[in-house]
């Protein structure tokens, strides 16, 4: 786990620790401890907070990395379509 962890360093990460998820930047993984850093959202007072955790990396159960993320909405579907085509029409025309 530790070596996998490591591939890791300073990506956005999605990490089931115990019996929760994170979405975590791994700072460092040395010996069995694993730094990340994460937030938490208040939205009563609109506030965020960062925080900084060390935990044994045994307690890693899961790593999720997200790809990518595509709307459903056709409208925004499209529009992203388009932009993602833009650069191969540019390269057609020369």
């Amino acid at each position: 786990m530790k070596s996998v962890l490591q591939s890791y360093l300073d990506q956005e990460i999605w990490l089931l620790i115990r019996d929760k998820w994170y979405f975590a930047t791994i700072i460092n993984v040395c010996d069995d401890l694993l730094c990340f850093k994460h937030r938490t959202h208040n939205k009563d007072t609109e506030e965020d907070t960062l925080w900084e955790m060390v935990v044994k990396t045994s307690e890693v159960v899961a790593i999720d990395k997200v790809i990518s993320v595509m709307s459903r909405k056709p409208d925004v579907f499209m529009s992203r379509l388009l932009e993602t085509n833009r650069p191969n029409d540019n390269q057609q025309q020369d």
